[in-house]
């Protein structure tokens, strides 16, 4: 039976309701640990010190590591998108600068969860505080850079080979539309555990990809894939922001092999606020033009994409943008510019309709604009200029 048209009902939801599901934290683990990390309080700031030596010394911790500890084999996590540079690869601990707030600066493993918390309160860190760039078109100005290496706050650049021409339009209207960002507050907080078995490694995450979260423990810990299991349990919700592997779950190997001891983290939900991918955070300037009876004849969009501090597939985005600009309407004569910046926030990534919705809320939004200025209803112009 074909799906559409018809209602699909959902399979799981008899055994989550009357039995209840079997998450993360959930998973049986022989005697494991805890693992909380201190975060940046500060959006860009240079670190000056990290004091760990009261923290090691409170009551139940297994052990306190900054990035020095785990050494440079666990530097950074690699790429996905083959247009980033290397010069913007996100550490797995900040060492010498931060760039959002909530950037994980220490690890913390301690017998439970509240000893964990405890000790992280006993970490200092000094900082020195570096200018702020949250605004995608400052950022695109250059004046503060996040990656002085990299020369320039943008990431990534996508368009047309068109312009549009509005020489026939005898109207012509323009918006700056902004998607704000946003954050998918999924009932389960991002979550892990990892456990050795001799040289092979065991991770559980709610996470929406076991084969990416697999490629990225191999690249790291520089295993084949044969010794690499990752094992996705019942997950609550994700929408797209547990699409990618985040530094917190990659780094629990590394913490388990350090305390001889599987471990276990679940980010609070004011972590999982700041530090789990964001979603949408982008500007748009669109320009509309058309007939008085309600043909539209140019269409030209600009955008400006944050991508956060780390670029992640929402960097790319744009890209989806400018393929659905036109959806289902008949619009030949059309331009597109985008631009992707790094800005001290956290990265974004793709939720649901990802760039699909931008390109839907600016072409919506222009055609009611459009409909206004010629005096029709919005309606009778989206039919006027339906695909026959």
């Amino acid at each position: 039976m074909s799906i559409l048209g018809n209602p699909v009902l959902r399979r799981e939801d008899p055994r989550l309701i009357t039995e209840g599901g079997t998450f993360v934290e959930d998973v049986p683990l022989e005697n494991p640990a805890w693992v909380t990390y201190v975060r940046s309080t500060m959006a860009h700031a240079r670190i000056i010190a990290i004091d760990v030596s009261e923290s090691r010394q409170a009551p139940g911790v297994l052990g306190v590591f900054t990035r020095a500890d785990l050494g440079t084999a666990l530097d950074h996590l690699p790429h996905i998108i083959p247009v980033y540079t290397e010069a913007t690869v996100r550490p797995l601990l900040a060492s010498e600068v931060v760039r959002y707030v909530g950037e994980p600066i220490v690890a913390v493993v301690a017998e439970d969860r509240y000893a964990a918390a405890d000790a992280a309160e006993l970490v200092v860190v000094d900082y020195e505080p570096l200018p702020v760039v949250i605004d995608p078109e400052d950022a695109a100005r250059d004046e503060v850079l996040l990656f002085p290496a990299h020369g320039t706050n943008t990431v990534a650049t996508m368009g047309s080979k068109t312009e549009a021409d509005f020489a026939d339009a005898e109207v012509v209207v323009e918006l700056r539309i902004e998607n704000t960002r946003m954050s998918a507050a999924p009932l389960e907080c991002r979550s892990g555990a990892a456990r050795w078995d001799g040289d092979k490694l065991t991770v559980w995450s709610a996470c929406q990809g076991a084969h990416p979260t697999r490629d990225a423990l191999c690249a790291v810990y520089g295993l084949p894939k044969e010794q690499v299991r990752v094992i996705v349990p019942d997950m609550g919700g994700g929408f797209g922001a547990k699409s990618r592997t985040p530094a917190e779950t990659v780094m629990l190997g590394a913490l388990a092999r350090a305390v001889g001891r599987p471990v276990r983290w679940t980010e609070t939900r004011s972590e999982n606020m700041v530090a789990m991918p964001h979603g949408r955070g982008q500007r748009q300037y669109a320009r509309l033009g058309g007939t008085r009876d309600g043909r539209i004849t140019a269409y030209a969009v600009e955008v400006f994409q944050e991508a956060g501090a780390y670029p992640m597939i929402g960097g790319f985005l744009p890209n989806m943008t400018m393929r659905m600009l036109c959806g289902t309407y008949d619009i030949a004569n059309v331009s597109f510019k985008g631009r992707s910046v790094a800005t001290n926030t956290m990265s974004t990534t793709a939720f649901r309709g990802a760039g699909r919705r931008e390109a839907t809320v600016a072409t919506r939004r222009m055609i009611d604009a459009f409909a206004d200025e010629v005096g029709m209803d919005p309606d009778e112009v989206r039919l006027k200029n339906l695909m026959a």
